[in-house]
């Protein structure tokens, strides 16, 4: 007879049950007289990802007690007891920092038992839990969450042909991720491989894993310009992603002034760094054209309207490539990428997950970062840093600010068609000017990038006075304040050849560095010229000093003693030195 998953999850822990409830009967008889319970949570994930989860709560020495253990909230579970009675159940909302929990409630008990023993089984099953892009897999637990006079085990097995390394296998308590204790890997009849380990209170238990001999199957699924590649058994998210662009595109093609002609979507398997990172998805910024939108498919399990911001997100960092703007000025692609992702998932009904991400943009900013925002100037591709999250918030604060006070989507609207007829794109300035034009007031915008903080803050007017001017000083050089003067040519070259380029921001860096070296040109004239004249002086008169005289050591020719510089008579034997001399 062949089972269903349920029937066999239940089937294992009622085997479970039996092996362990004899030890803890033995153990509380000899030992503390508090009794202690068990929790053992059985996780049962099956070729495709499809997760039977059966948590096992065990009292035994107790004829009365209380306890709670957290229950999903986002699917059905049932729950059912052995040896007692409850009394009271009850199931109750978690709040987590001031907000209620989505996907998770406590399920708090009281029961009764003349045996002395409870058994609680608590049951539910869900659909495509467990991630497989073949060959890999990542099992990532429900949330272990239980009262703290429980001791807690996970059991998990995994599918058919599954490879798994300890080294990998995590348990993640909060901040901290490490090794679980006393792990242990075995193999399960059927090819399949059962994990074990301890659990905490309040915890999950991540395992990645490898499919043998795994046949990887993909489809594509297309609607419009886009075509979504993955697996079979997430073609279903496929079709809902493909469906979200779609609506998106009148959107984006409206404001962004652009036509694409195709765009290539797909889920990826995140690695436990990434996972834990929080990557959502990724777009290469490889060649002319911007790869394919990476989304990872774990966020599925988030709240809904994540994975779809997410989405959207990444479907802006096309769009801005398209328009123009390249990906080395990551604060305008990622606040940008910000900004449209919740505007338009706003318009698209997606409301609660896009306060909740507004919410903790919000939080970022008021408790790490203020009103100075000029710090993502230095970002780059390549360059992760530590806080990262800070530089998306502060990125995204900008482009909202700005969008708020001149017009939201009508107002980059305007913005974009200034953009296009600018040379270059990827500029600091150009982007600024632009702004500020589309807004009516380029002073104004300019006044709040440097009230930000940002650094060489010019309009592309502004530019061309300091090029004017540094053109000036340059021509009034004296061609006696060499090399100066051909050092401040060159750098207004180079400035100029940036301003007709396009490159208003290295313009007008090389402009100012040229004024500043033609302003202070006599200055360091004469201390270049000083310099060398106190080097050579000290040259020459290296050379010119007079070699030290070696003193000449004589001995008296008679009796061989040493005889003093100036002496005439040899003070030992009174040989006459004067008449040697003659003679010599």
């Amino acid at each position: 007879m062949k089972l269903t998953s349920v029937a066999r999850s239940m089937l294992y822990a009622v085997i479970l049950t039996l092996l362990i409830a004899p030890t803890i009967c033995i153990s509380d008889a000899s030992a503390s007289p508090k009794p202690k319970g068990h929790i053992i949570y059985f996780y049962d994930v099956d070729r495709d990802g499809n997760t039977s989860i059966t948590i096992t709560v065990l009292y035994s020495g107790l004829a009365r007690g209380s306890s709670w253990v957290v229950v999903p909230a986002y699917t059905n579970w049932t729950y059912e007891t052995s040896g007692g009675n409850l009394s009271h159940v009850e199931v109750k909302k978690i709040l987590r920092n001031n907000s209620e929990d989505p996907f998770w409630k406590n399920f708090t008990f009281t029961f009764t038992s003349e045996l002395e023993f409870l058994n609680l089984t608590i049951s539910y099953v869900v659909p495509l839990y467990t991630f497989i892009l073949e060959p890999n897999g990542i099992f990532y637990s429900s949330q272990i969450e239980y009262k703290s006079d429980l001791e807690g085990i996970a059991e998990v097995l995994l599918p058919e042909g599954s490879v798994v390394s300890s080294k990998s296998i995590k348990i993640i308590t909060g901040l901290e991720v490490e090794t679980p204790s006393d792990l242990t890997i075995m193999p399960f009849p059927g090819k399949r491989v059962m994990v074990r380990c301890s659990t905490e209170p309040n915890c999950r238990i991540m395992i990645p894993f490898i499919l043998k001999n795994a046949l990887v199957v993909e489809e594509n699924y297309t609607l419009g310009i886009f075509t979504f590649h993955t697996a079979p058994r997430y073609a279903g998210y496929a079709k809902r992603f493909l469906e979200l662009y779609n609506r998106s595109l009148p959107i984006y093609e409206d404001v962004f002034g652009v036509h694409v002609e195709s765009i290539n979507v797909t889920f990826f398997l995140p690695s436990p760094e990434e996972l834990l990172g929080g990557l959502g998805g990724y777009v290469p910024f490889l060649g002319r054209k911007p790869g394919d939108i990476h989304l990872n498919i774990f966020y599925l399990r988030t709240m809904s309207g994540f994975l779809e911001i997410i989405a959207l997100h990444e479907l802006t960092h096309q769009m801005v490539w398209y328009a123009g703007i390249g990906p080395s000025r990551l604060w305008i692609h990622e606040g940008m990428a910000e900004y449209f992702s919740l505007e338009i998932a706003d318009i698209l009904g997606y409301k609660e997950a896009v306060e909740a991400h507004r919410r903790d943009l919000e939080i970022v900013l008021s408790s790490s970062i203020g009103e100075k925002y000029g710090f993502v100037q230095t970002w780059s591709i390549g360059s992760t840093p530590s806080n990262v999250i800070a530089y998306y918030a502060a990125s995204y604060k900008v482009f909202k600010t700005l969008g708020d006070k001149y017009g939201g989507l009508e107002y980059y609207k305007k913005f974009f068609r200034v953009i296009k007829d600018m040379p270059c794109k990827d500029d600091d300035t150009s982007i600024m000017t632009a702004l500020g034009m589309a807004a009516g007031n380029v002073s104004e915008v300019l006044d709040m990038f440097r009230r930000w903080g940002f650094v060489g803050v010019k309009s592309i007017e502004e530019v061309v006075v300091v090029l004017e001017r540094a053109r000036k000083l340059v021509e009034e050089l004296s061609l006696l304040l060499q090399p100066f003067k051909f050092i401040s040519e060159l750098l207004l070259s180079i400035a100029l050849e940036a301003y007709h380029m396009g490159q208003y921001s290295r313009a007008l860096l090389y402009a100012s560095s040229s004024m500043t070296i033609a302003e202070n040109a006599l200055l360091l004239s004469i201390v270049t010229y000083g310099a060398f004249t106190v080097l050579i002086f000290k040259v020459v008169s290296k050379r010119l000093k007079p070699k030290p005289v070696r003193p000449v050591i004589m001995f008296c020719p008679y009796c061989g003693s040493r005889l003093p510089g100036d002496a005439l008579f040899c003070p030992y034997c009174g040989y006459s030195l004067k008449l040697l001399k003659t003679r010599s």
